[in-house]
């Protein structure tokens, strides 16, 4: 095989057992699928000189658009590669081949990845993932076996999302989330202050609580930190501690809270849209939290979600998790709009993930924007 960069005839190595292919001239490499994650592991174990790189919060992400220069010709097929930035945000430009699905790494590349895949703890629980493929491989068979005799009881998959509880996710955070640490400790002491402090809740909540048919008043704001009994508010804070920590560290302070406030209206504003003359009272912040849920959906798709589902505990991908929640929502809507019996407002999920979504989506494409 030709090197795509200096076309000397490339070498084989051995290296752990793996055979790769590498031009003596440039010292590019070679890798067919599959081969070059297993590379960068052994390479990792043998070389601990290798540094770890710094993690840039607000770096520029490279865009392989504006990239000049010829396609180069894949050494296996001789078909033109197209060239990709490793893990979307690394900056380091390989070069991959559509047909073969093999990949190009240039002179020295191959360290550069070394040193960012340890310096970044996301892709360092992706390069544990590797180990961990068997394993992963068997859970996803065990999740289509418990999905094959669910199928058997025809009523059994409604029942689907009371069975799957989020544990925690893998994304680490890059600061302390100080605006969702508050948002929790003010919806606690709020529900606390309904025990012990009002006599009436009834004409607390209708006066408090979201009312459609009395849709501007205080309640559009209000609503969003009160609570209807403890396992409300602990459900609803949960969901905000798991995903919001990460979302947060995507905006400002400030700007995360008019984010999280906006949600909450959004989601206000489309249940109330559907229910326009209804009088009585909604309250929680489930509509807000969902607009994290649809944010962390858009902004962290690959994290994994670690998921006690049924007997056992598997980890699937963000997106997987969250587009079948907001699924159910949608189809939990539905059901109870026509059969007008419910005592959650699904609607305000959906209102509030959708919104939620399209920002995280905007803010993406603004950043990837201005990397260009």
């Amino acid at each position: 095989m030709k090197c795509p960069s200096c076309n000397y005839n490339l070498k084989q190595y051995k290296y752990h057992g793996l055979v790769v292919d590498i031009c003596p001239n440039c010292k590019g490499i070679w890798f067919d699928p599959g081969e070059m994650k297993e590379y960068i592991e052994f390479l990792l174990k043998d070389r601990n000189d290798v540094p770890s790189a710094k993690i840039e919060l607000n770096k520029e992400i490279v865009t392989i658009d504006h990239i000049t220069g010829h396609l180069k010709l894949c050494p296996s097929c001789n078909e033109p590669m197209r060239k990709f930035n490793y893990a979307y945000d690394s900056n380091i430009i390989l070069d991959r081949c559509l047909a073969c699905n093999g990949i190009w790494t240039d002179g020295g590349e191959i360290y550069k990845l070394a040193v960012y895949i340890k310096g970044n703890p996301r892709l360092d629980a992706l390069g544990n993932a590797i180990i961990e493929e068997k394993r992963k491989t068997e859970e996803l068979n065990d999740l289509i076996e418990v999905s094959k005799s669910l199928t058997g009881n025809a009523g059994a998959w409604i029942f689907l999302p009371k069975i799957i509880l989020p544990l925690s996710d893998d994304t680490p955070r890059q600061r302390v989330p100080v605006i969702t640490i508050s948002i929790i400790i003010l919806s606690t002491l709020i529900f606390i202050s309904q025990i012990f402090f009002i006599t009436d809740i009834n004409s607390f909540f209708q006066r408090f609580g979201l009312i459609p048919a009395h849709f501007l008043s205080i309640g559009l704001i209000s609503s969003m930190f009160l609570h209807g009994g403890l396992l409300h508010l602990i459900g609803n804070m949960f969901f905000l501690w798991l995903f919001g920590d990460n979302v947060e560290d995507r905006f400002s302070r400030f700007g995360f809270l008019i984010f999280y406030l906006c949600c909450g209206l959004s989601a206000s504003i489309l249940y109330s849209i559907l229910n326009w003359n209804l009088l009585i009272p909604v309250i929680g912040t489930s509509g807000a939290i969902s607009g994290v849920m649809g944010a962390y959906f858009i902004f962290y798709p690959t994290a994994k979600v670690k998921l006690f589902f049924i007997y056992k505990i598997l980890h699937v991908p963000a997106f997987l998790y969250l587009g079948v929640w907001f699924l159910f929502q949608l189809m939990f809507s539905l059901i109870f709009k026509t059969t007008g019996v419910s005592n959650i407002a699904w609607f305000a999920h959906i209102g509030g993930f959708i919104f939620g979504g399209l920002v995280a989506f905007f803010k993406k494409k603004v950043v990837l924007v201005k990397g260009q």
